[in-house]
């Protein structure tokens, strides 16, 4: 985008991407500056996964750290694909679906509501019938909150359950919807997460899946040798290595998430043409009775501020756009550039 705006990319305001604005602690960018480049990295990750199954009270052979969620994505729609009909939410993550083709997975879309309260957690819709239910909680690009109350039947109901938990650790109060609890005692459930968006490192590449051993196991035989490089083990070892800091970590990027998104959702309401929908989550989805389109490239032309353009989502169109929250000073940005094309 930047060289095709001529500019440099320092000059973006990316609010395409969904990540905290905060850099890392100085303890993991050292570590980062002190990683083995020349030793192959432990195929197995047995360190990480200790101390990712540190965090949940889990055996770590109930872990299996990724190159990123995108990767385990790919193993969870082996076996989905193996296993039946899918059911993918839509407006939904595109990744499943692509995940579910290089399997040739049967997929079946379900369309969600398009308008919910804002009153958060909820009970996720009435889905229908399939073997395989994908869902992501919070949902992508929506927001909302699936309570856990209501995710925990649908364990009897599918073959397979593959929970995509990648912003729940951003949300406050998030963690008591997790299905990670429900794992040890369910061998059809799937949850996956993500460490990129909590610590806004989306380059590293770096998730996990939490399942069944032998599950697990079977993927571990499945992928490349090496998956989780020198880097990102170093990087994740710093920033998992003391339980205390990440529960630090994730309360100030859920207090962040908390406050920015009432001012931010409160600022939009004033502005024409524009609906934002309620959020828990680090970024908000918004609608209009025409197309956005012409107004995301002003953003990018004249302010380089750069929104998501929601047509890669299922159900959606170019009527939407999804704004991942910034700094209280990235905000303003943003809705200076959007009082500067709304209001003249």
């Amino acid at each position: 985008m930047a060289q095709r705006l001529g500019c440099r990319p320092s000059q973006l305001l990316d609010a395409s991407a969904s990540l905290v604005p905060f850099g890392l602690p100085w303890s993991a960018r050292w570590a980062l500056a002190r990683a083995d480049w020349r030793t192959y990295p432990d195929r197995s990750s047995q360190h990480l996964r200790v101390l990712l199954a540190g965090l949940h009270q889990l055996d770590p052979a109930m872990v299996l750290p990724g190159n990123g969620a995108a990767e385990l994505f790919t193993w969870a729609a082996r076996d989905a694909a193996a296993g039946g009909l899918s059911l993918l939410p839509q407006p939904g993550f595109a990744d499943y679906g692509r995940a579910l083709r290089s399997w040739g997975g049967a997929v079946r879309p379900v369309a969600l509501p398009l308008q919910w309260e804002d009153a958060f957690p909820q009970p996720l819709p009435e889905l229908g019938s399939g073997d395989v239910l994908w869902i992501t909680n919070p949902h992508n690009p929506t927001g909302q909150l699936w309570s856990r109350a209501s995710l925990e039947p649908l364990l009897d109901r599918y073959r397979l359950v593959i929970c995509d938990e990648a912003f729940l650790p951003l949300v406050p109060g998030g963690e008591r919807q997790s299905l990670i609890p429900l794992v040890a005692e369910h061998s059809n459930l799937v949850v996956i997460r993500s460490l990129t968006k909590l610590y806004g490192i989306a380059g590293v590449r770096l998730g996990y899946a939490v399942a069944g051993p032998e599950r697990l196991s079977r993927w571990s035989r499945w992928r490349d040798p090496w998956p989780i490089n020198a880097a990102a083990t170093a990087l994740a070892g710093a920033l998992l290595e003391k339980p205390q800091a990440y529960q630090r970590w994730c309360r100030r990027v859920q207090r962040w998430c908390r406050v920015e998104a009432r001012w931010m959702a409160t600022q939009l309401e004033a502005l024409p043409v524009l609906t934002p929908l309620p959020t828990s989550a680090n970024y908000l989805l918004v609608r209009a009775e025409q197309s956005l389109l012409p107004l995301r490239e002003r953003l990018e032309q004249r302010h380089r501020v750069l929104l998501r353009d929601c047509r890669s989502f299922e159900g959606l169109g170019e009527r939407w756009l999804r704004i991942g929250l910034q700094s209280r000073a990235g905000n303003r940005r943003i809705l200076r550039a959007l009082r500067a094309e709304l209001l003249q």
